[in-house]
């Protein structure tokens, strides 16, 4: 009979499907939320939700909280870095050729000509792996824009 249980787990490593537990994996239940999923890590001891199917294999429906272990060294004190009194170098400014004010509207046109073209190949690509299909979308699009 299926059931659903609390159990003290520790996490010996990560597959594709769910951590191992000893010689048995463990699967991800289709409840359990992904911010649980990234919690877990091997060597990790945790309180889970499990739900336990008929045929035995068990699934993780929570993970609550992790168990701190009796005999781990505790971190040490974060201390202040070596070259805590260095002078700190200028950082880097990178200088713009023009400012916005001295570009003409010619320019500002070409430039947002070249930024529509930009976006229109990006999307045509991630839209179609053939790059004769991505050219003639692209160049749909473009045509779109600029009527």
């Amino acid at each position: 009979m299926a059931q659903t249980v609390k159990e003290v787990v520790k996490v010996d490593s990560l597959g594709k499907w769910g951590p191992k537990v000893g010689s048995e994996f463990y699967s991800w239940s289709k409840n359990i939320k992904d911010a649980d999923k990234g919690r877990v890590v091997p060597g990790g001891t945790y309180d889970m939700e499990l739900y336990i199917a008929d045929s035995g294999k068990r699934y993780i429906n929570s993970v609550a909280s992790s168990v701190a272990l009796t005999g781990v060294l505790p971190m040490p004190p974060i201390v202040a870095p070596i070259f805590a009194n260095t002078p700190v170098a200028k950082s880097f400014v990178p200088k713009v050729a023009k400012k916005s004010d001295e570009m003409s509207k010619d320019e500002w046109a070409a430039k947002d000509r070249r930024i529509s073209r930009q976006g229109c190949i990006q999307v045509a690509v991630q839209v179609t792996s053939i790059f004769e299909d991505a050219v003639i979308l692209a160049e749909k699009m473009l045509g779109f824009v600029n009527s």
